[in-house]
């Protein structure tokens, strides 16, 4: 099976994946340009000042590198986040959407890292100002560039995604599970340092974890959150595996069901349910083509014999007998091309429409045709309607097609009488009934005989004249009109039931028509 047609995976990663790294190159820059900045003052102030310490050579004494910080806190912050917002729009793609929320995004998070930056070593400089210039060049480039740049990659990537929708079902929780811990952590730290009996002792903690620990914890929730959802859906890979290599040839296989009560088991039991509509469907399909088939050849058949007969022997032939009977089988062949071609029309379950058709109109019609056809033994044909119209919504010729098979049916088997009747139930269904005096149908062969080409044994005769198309047609329009229509127990032969939605309320009782002989 041939995957489905869609654009190359590097198209549509490629601007998502430069985005992100440009974004976290740019912030990692700022970020190793802020501690270029701290430590150049640091060397430079002890330099001037002719400062030295035992324990931090080269740093400078009080009050050198604090106003360095507050610059970078003032200044550097949102030149910073600029730089990597527009390095971010740059390298984001064609889509202005996308583009647009890269560059908030990423300078965004790159506003948010470098300030917890600035005040963890604004308050580290409070209480050791001769080692915060060194702590800082010493921890930037080894801790502070790094996360920053990881924290501003995953978010612009995030961002860059051309739909929200279009994210992996393990991305989406894996992002949101970062995003929590990045915004709860912060929250904590921040109550652990003033809530807290010391809170002098949880200063450099809380700055400190402001700008590590939300993303360490960061990471891990949204690693759980991948991981736990890659396991959640092995079931779900299962399916697609097993789906995939499902043809028509192996409709017969089966999705794996997992022992846990969920939806993913909901959704294999549903599936294999799904398979065996169409295993059915499809078994259904080769049966029809091939009664179709059959049912096509037994009249050619019998032209071609016919003509060739007539043909090999011209001066002996009955030429008006050939012709008659080459007729008999062109009229059958067109019935029957007929009435596939209106069920393929059926199949398509086209709506019928809404039109209000009066059934006791047709019926009336009907009734007076069938009674004046010419038959080899006599045929009483009954009408029973009711005193106003009977109206049923949809389509007139498909009703009329309905109500002429259950006709055709009944006075091909009655014995020496037809019944049709209509009436209108109190809730406003609309019951017809065609009944006849025949040999019925046993209640084995009820649901049988509604099948294509689904005639009993006794009934293959070719002087019976139906192909076995008439009740499946009239089963499908009746379905199409929001009916249904079966065979129901009589106390003598067979009758066809149909129930239909009314158009409207009808009043008057059920009268009987004056029957004709």
């Amino acid at each position: 099976m041939s995957a489905a047609a869609g654009p190359p995976l590097g198209a549509a990663v490629r601007p998502r994946v430069r985005a992100g790294a440009v974004a976290a190159l740019t912030a990692a820059g700022v970020v190793l340009l802020g501690v270029l900045l701290l430590h150049h003052a640091d060397v430079a102030g002890a330099a001037r000042a002719g400062y030295r310490s035992a324990s931090f050579p080269g740093s400078t004494p009080p009050g050198r590198v604090g106003p360095a910080i507050g610059w970078i806190r003032r200044f550097g912050v949102p030149v910073g986040a600029l730089l990597v917002a527009a390095a971010a729009w740059t390298a984001g793609g064609a889509p202005r959407g996308p583009r647009i929320r890269a560059a908030v995004v990423a300078g965004g998070l790159t506003a948010w890292q470098v300030t917890a930056l600035a005040d963890w070593l604004r308050e580290y400089h409070a209480g050791d100002p001769l080692g915060a210039g060194r702590y800082a060049a010493l921890w930037g480039p080894l801790v502070a560039a790094p996360v920053v740049a990881l924290v501003v990659a995953v978010g612009t990537w995030a961002a860059a995604e051309p739909s929200w929708r279009t994210l992996s079902l393990r991305a989406r929780p894996a992002l949101a599970a970062g995003a929590g811990g990045a915004l709860l952590l912060p929250g904590g730290l921040w109550w652990a340092s003033h809530m807290g009996e010391n809170p002098a002792g949880y200063s450099s903690t809380l700055g400190w974890g402001m700008f590590f620990w939300p993303p360490a914890g960061a990471a891990l929730l949204a690693g759980a959150a991948w991981v736990t959802v890659a396991r959640a859906l092995r079931p779900v890979e299962a399916i697609r595996r097993e789906l995939e290599d499902i043809t028509a040839r192996s409709l017969d296989r089966r999705v794996p069901v997992p022992a846990s009560d969920d939806e993913i088991a909901r959704l294999a039991v549903t599936t294999n349910a799904i398979l065996d509509r169409l295993a059915n469907a499809a078994e259904l399909q080769r049966r029809f083509v091939a009664d179709a088939s059959h049912e096509l050849r037994s009249p050619l058949t019998g032209l071609r014999t016919s003509l060739e007969a007539a043909l090999a022997h011209p001066e002996r032939a009955d030429w008006p007998a050939a012709v008659r009977s080459a007729l008999d089988d062109v009229v059958r062949l067109q019935r029957l091309s007929e009435d596939l071609l209106l069920l393929a029309r059926l199949d398509g379950g086209v709506p019928p429409g809404d039109t209000p058709v009066d059934l006791a109109g047709l019926a009336h019609d009907l009734a007076e045709e069938y009674r004046h056809r010419r038959r080899e033994r006599p045929l009483r044909i009954d009408c029973v309607t009711g005193g106003e119209p009977v109206e049923v919504c949809g389509s007139a010729v498909q009703l009329e097609r309905l109500l002429r098979n259950l006709l055709d049916n009944a006075c091909r088997h009655a014995g020496s009488a037809v019944e049709l009747t209509l009436c209108r139930e109190a809730c406003g269904t609309v019951v017809v009934e065609v009944s006849d005096d025949g040999p019925g149908v046993p209640a084995a062969d009820r649901e049988r005989v509604f099948e294509r080409f689904g005639r009993r044994g006794d009934a293959r005769a070719r002087a019976s004249g139906g192909a076995g198309l008439g009740l499946a047609i009239s089963r499908e329009i009746a379905s199409l009109h929001g009916g249904t229509l079966c065979l129901a127990d009589a106390g003598r032969g067979a009758r066809a039931v149909g129930r239909f939605p009314g158009a409207g309320v009808a009043s008057g009782a059920v009268v009987r028509a004056a029957p004709a002989g």
